[in-house]
């Protein structure tokens, strides 16, 4: 039993599926994706697909809607005493998926850990604020604050704050993927394949987003046609992603002639839209990414096709126009001898190969560089990420810039960073926010590409509860069940 993305195995709790789970006579109520999770641990989590699961099988104290910043209430009501402390109430009567209870001291554990471990990439950054956690008694969590962060409260919906058992959690060391993950979540992992996840519903979940099914098979398909060709022979309920865009021009034609508005096999198609974000990132690694010169041409080289125009994309709080879009590209000439960069994306991703050609080609074109593509690698100058923020705040969406900061930029972007969590005031908020956005421009680390629609294929039996997506539009397990 493998994790899907990752070498291992996961040990199955308590209770194992039955024969009839595994069963395809009836089948199982099934979501397919092409898009593979790379960690169980909710400290670890710094993807799409692995967000998505996380908030399946862990809860946080609080949590938001889809594009929405006012805090709801998961595991805890949280009040802001004062500028430098929120407490939280848990609910009564919370178990993990092993039958542990779950107290103040779990929540502490897990807050501390994340901070801790503080794997790059993750969302524990957002939790820099943090001076200690006290636990008066077994259902109260007060947060003391270094500065008052009036973001505080957004970043503990994140993964990085999800609550995991101390008593099975090693407080050191990220949890191995043959370990089963032991959270408090709508849904729990009763068995992993090569293939496949199979969920269970917790029947002691008390949260703010109930499972609509009582069993979800999570099921990884190797590219576009397997998920057209599961969706003709009636194997999937929902589709996530994994549709190239041919096969969504083909399906797009068949809804278009259909006076349902279904696909031929009966799928809807819901658009959410400008969910969809793409950046080019420098990694830190590279041997390159101080040279200012060659950002700039970089950049300079991408305006032309370029959608986005800020890395806080259109329609979050803050947007402005920072990155130029169209217009003639003339990038500052290049002294020395040609250079050659390497760009990886994530070869599970639907449409990523071809996008990464794209931005290879035009850079190649516009500036004196040889540009070879690496899938899936970290050891690059450069990384075409598909990326959806933890939440809808922007401080959200600015984490990539802002954790890996140029030398020179870095105390701006901390500044600022700073002003803005500490203010309560509007229009300071939006100058704040604006300043980082121009500098993110000037320093050319990160570079906005695209913003597109995100697309979820229903079968038509299939009905999607509320809250439909999860805080950073990421796919929402626990709303997808049948009629």
């Amino acid at each position: 039993m493998t994790v899907v993305g990752v070498s291992g195995c996961v040990a199955t709790p308590t209770v194992t599926p039955s024969p009839s789970a595994a069963s395809q006579t009836p089948r199982d109520f099934t979501v397919a994706t092409t898009e593979k999770l790379t960690a169980l641990d909710p400290v670890a989590v710094t993807d799409s697909m692995s967000t998505t699961l996380n908030s399946a099988l862990f809860q946080r104290l609080m949590t938001l809607d889809q594009g929405k910043t006012a805090l709801k209430q998961d595991a805890a009501e949280c009040v802001r005493l004062s500028p430098l402390l929120l407490q939280c109430k848990l609910r009564s009567g919370l178990k993990f998926s092993n039958g542990d209870d779950l107290t103040s001291s779990d929540v502490k554990f897990s807050i501390n850990r994340a901070l801790r471990l503080g794997v790059e990439g993750s969302s524990a950054r957002q939790l820099a604020a943090l001076s200690s956690i006290d636990t008066p008694d077994d259902l109260t969590v007060d947060f003391n604050l270094s500065w008052p962060d009036y973001q505080f409260g957004q970043a503990l919906t994140e993964p990085a704050a999800s609550i995991v058992d101390e008593q099975v959690y090693d407080p050191d060391t990220i949890r191995g993927v043959g370990d089963a993950p032991v959270g408090s979540g709508p849904y729990w992992l009763s068995a992993s394949y090569t293939d496949k996840l199979y969920l269970r519903q917790l029947r002691s979940y008390n949260g703010y987003t109930p499972a609509a099914s009582d069993l979800l098979v999570l099921r990884f398909f190797a590219d576009s046609a397997a998920i057209e060709d599961a969706m003709k022979q009636n194997q999937v309920d929902v589709v996530w992603r994994g549709l190239n865009s041919a096969a969504l021009k083909r399906l797009d034609g068949q809804i278009s002639a259909s006076k349902d508005k279904v696909t031929d096999s009966g799928f809807r198609r819901e658009t959410s839209v400008g969910q969809r974000v793409h950046f080019l990132e420098w990694t830190g690694t590279s041997a390159y990414r101080l040279d200012s010169a060659l950002r700039t041409a970089v950049s300079v080289a991408l305006q032309d096709d370029r959608t986005l125009d800020s890395i806080i994309p259109v329609g979050i709080e803050g947007h402005i126009a920072a990155f130029p879009l169209g217009g003639v590209a003339t990038p500052p000439p290049l002294t020395g001898d040609r250079l050659r960069l390497t760009l990886s994306y994530d070869s599970s991703i639907t449409g990523e190969k071809e996008m990464a050609g794209s931005i290879r080609d035009r850079i190649e074109s516009t500036v004196a560089v040889s540009v070879q593509l690496v899938p899936d690698s970290a050891a690059v100058d450069l990384v075409l990420a598909n990326v959806k923020a933890w939440n809808a705040t922007p401080i959200a969406w600015l984490q990539p810039y802002r954790t890996k900061a140029l030398p020179g930029s870095d105390a701006k972007i901390a500044e600022y960073e700073k002003l803005y969590r500490t203010t309560t005031d509007d229009t300071q908020r939006e100058i704040y926010l604006s300043e980082l956005q121009k500098q993110a421009a000037v320093d050319a680390t990160v570079l906005p590409i695209s913003q597109e629609d995100d697309d979820m294929f229903l079968a038509s039996r299939v009905k999607v509860h509320e809250p439909k997506y999860g805080p950073g539009w990421q796919l929402a397990l626990w709303s997808v069940g049948l009629q």
